[in-house]
């Protein structure tokens, strides 16, 4: 394999020269300029990108680290983080904690040696179960935490109002009549998911509704889990309308209550979180509370680069507004309505 002395004796020119072509840290005339990249093609050299970087203390990386690509909403979150990215002249390089605590922790350490240049952290568990460790890591870069606040560590955080989102939601369904709202909440209680059961919990209160553990089950962030906390719920209670914590346990509890043969919205309205592509696609269409992931995106890169170009920048906290998207899950509409 070919190296930088190799492409500067092909080309006649010292090494200096072929790294100031390469980092187009100066004017380099134009002749020898073209000799460097004609000797750079022919030996197919490419320059060590890592090597570069530390040289530079710049690699135009950063960190993320997400619970789970199987929950469609990291994957929206990702395009957008990446295309936020590309306009910074960045890239991200993306890991998967899978909710434990020391894959998370094994993770942001690789990513560390990897030279990049701060983090964006979706890894609740490492965040609630290590926040020494957080503190340590955010001496050596900046970090963004999204999906909570900051809880007082020294990093910032851009994430969704899913307290406000829920109580928008128990509002609409109370108000078509609804007391025995059931809900299927986090099995471990993150940060994002405990604030949108504040949301339903305070709502009923405020509309004079007592809470009905009976009609409160937990379950994973997933279809199958969202399945089988409706077959548990029913087994007990008789609840007219559910909400999932996410839309995935949402459409996993419109699945059981279907297959037992009643009809939503009829007899039972459903109702989720996230407005997943996958929440217009089945039948019928999902309500739900909208994230608007690019704009979540937008402010988190927008803060890191901030804080990467000058890291005395204060942290700060940025929440996000939610929207309703009503759909035929608990009402039947012709199209989406959109309440603010």
């Amino acid at each position: 394999m070919a190296n930088i002395s190799d492409v500067a004796k092909k080309a006649g020119v010292s090494k200096a020269t072929v790294s100031r072509v390469l980092n187009n840290t100066a004017v380099v005339n134009k002749d020898t300029k073209k000799r460097v990249l004609e000797a750079i093609e022919s030996l197919n050299y490419t320059p060590s990108f890592l090597a570069k970087g530390m040289r530079r203390k710049k690699t135009s990386t950063f960190g993320v680290i997400i619970p789970d690509f199987r929950n469609p909403y990291y994957s929206e979150l990702l395009k957008s983080i990446e295309e936020e990215a590309r306009k910074h002249d960045y890239i991200a390089l993306i890991c998967t904690g899978e909710m434990n605590a020391e894959r998370e922790r094994e993770y942001i350490h690789y990513l560390l040696t990897r030279q990049v240049e701060g983090l964006v952290l979706c890894c609740y568990v490492s965040i609630m179960e290590n926040e020494p460790f957080i503190h340590n890591v955010a001496k050596r870069v900046p970090i963004i935490v999204m999906d909570q606040p900051s809880f007082g560590l020294p990093v910032s955080s851009a994430y969704a109002d899913g307290y406000n989102g829920f109580s928008k939601l128990l509002t609409y369904l109370i108000e078509k009549g609804h007391k025995r709202i059931g809900m299927i909440r986090s099995l471990h209680r993150y940060p994002c998911s405990e604030s949108r059961f504040l949301g339903y919990r305070d709502t009923l209160k405020n509309h004079g509704i007592d809470l009905d553990q009976d009609l409160i089950e937990e379950s994973e962030f997933t279809a199958a889990g969202g399945y089988e906390a409706a077959k548990r719920m029913l087994a007990r209670s008789a609840p007219t309308a559910i909400i999932g914590v996410n839309d995935l346990l949402a459409i996993g509890a419109m699945k059981y209550i279907r297959e037992k043969g009643y009809d939503v919205p009829g007899e039972i309205a459903i109702a989720g979180h996230d407005n997943i592509a996958l929440s217009s696609l089945v039948s019928p269409q999902l309500t739900t509370v909208n994230i608007p992931v690019e704009q979540i995106a937008a402010e988190a890169i927008t803060q890191l680069i901030r804080k990467i170009q000058n890291p005395r920048s204060r942290n700060s906290d940025i929440v996000i507004d939610t929207q309703l998207i009503i759909r035929q899950s608990t009402e039947q509409v012709k199209k989406d309505v959109i309440m603010m």
